[in-house]
């Protein structure tokens, strides 16, 4: 399966630019690891329900397992004072 790809500098420019040609998708993936960051996994049906308009139920597992991942190595960066140089 290809997720596409959505690096850092990318979502920054796309972020500053408001409206631009990220994908339905890729708007939605970056929603919902927003939405996941700010309310600690809980998800809004509403919000599950337009998931699985773009996205299949595996996908949308690699998704949530990709937020978690990045957001628990970040944890670990940061109680270990880990610096990105």
């Amino acid at each position: 399966m290809d997720y596409g790809t959505l690096d850092e500098s990318a979502r920054q420019t796309a972020m500053k630019q408001g409206e631009t040609e990220l994908s339905e998708r890729h708007k939605l993936a970056l929603e919902l690891a927003d939405h996941t960051m700010a309310y600690h996994g809980q998800m809004p049906d509403e919000l599950y329900n337009r998931l699985k308009e773009h996205f299949t139920r595996e996908e949308i597992i690699a998704l949530f397992f990709q937020i978690g991942s990045k957001n628990g190595a970040n944890w670990f960066i940061i109680a270990m004072g880990i610096e990105n140089k």
